[in-house]
């Protein structure tokens, strides 16, 4: 008798940068128990290291000199990631058809070996869906109008007195908009099976609720 090895749901949450997804797919990881991928950090960590590179190389020795251990973030260095210059560098990284192959079979071993403590795993960014895991359960394309990222973001911003203003963040996600939709490799674009979502006019938990729901509406037993 052949016992078949029993595949954990695997849940993706794509959208534009700013639309949520990353607040929501923590909220929902948490309660439902799934291993939380925030797949975007695999090029911030990758445009760090090469900034902080002693010795610029070609990119493909670069890519190939690094250690695997890098993607394994301690909360200090994760701090670290998320600033202006790490982020311009990441998505200038982004567009090289070395560096998306190299981070992709990254993102696939994660996939694949996961904690088994987990019931199953949520990815979120820009091409979960129709790249790095095509074969999700329940795929998700979660969107809000550009205005009202650009007021959220810079809500969460103004908190942190950064300086920042909502003219020249509307300005930069309506150009990371158009960057991400037009590049030739893994354009955001929503896999024909997501469910789409726009949560211009909605709370954070009304949101939740609404993935929650197509989730356990596809995955009946996964409570």
């Amino acid at each position: 008798m052949i016992i078949k090895k029993k595949i954990r749901p695997i849940i993706t949450i794509d959208g534009p940068a700013a639309s949520g997804k990353g607040t929501i797919s923590k909220k929902i990881a948490k309660e439902l128990n799934l291993f939380y991928l925030e797949t975007g950090i695999f090029y911030r960590i990758i445009g760090k290291e090469f900034i902080e590179a002693t010795q610029k190389k070609d990119i493909k020795k670069f890519i190939v000199g690094l250690n695997e251990s890098i993607f394994k973030v301690n909360p200090r260095y994760k701090k670290s990631l998320y600033t202006e210059k790490v982020a311009f560098q990441a998505s200038k990284l982004a567009t090289l058809d070395v560096v998306r192959s190299y981070v992709l079979s990254q993102q696939i071993q994660v996939l694949k070996n996961y904690s088994k403590a987990f019931k199953g795993i949520i990815l979120e960014g820009r091409d979960c869906g129709t790249v790095i895991a095509p074969q999700a359960d329940v795929k998700v394309f979660l969107y809000a109008s550009l205005e009202v990222r650009a007021r959220r973001r810079y809500d969460q911003l103004s908190s942190k007195k950064t300086g920042q203003t909502y003219e020249n963040i509307l300005k930069d996600l309506a150009a990371r908009d158009k960057s991400d939709i037009s590049r030739n490799l893994s354009p955001l674009v929503k896999a024909k099976d997501a469910n789409e979502i726009d949560c211009s006019y909605s709370t954070v938990e009304e949101t939740i609720n609404i993935v929650k729901k197509f989730i356990l509406s596809k995955l009946p037993n996964f409570k």
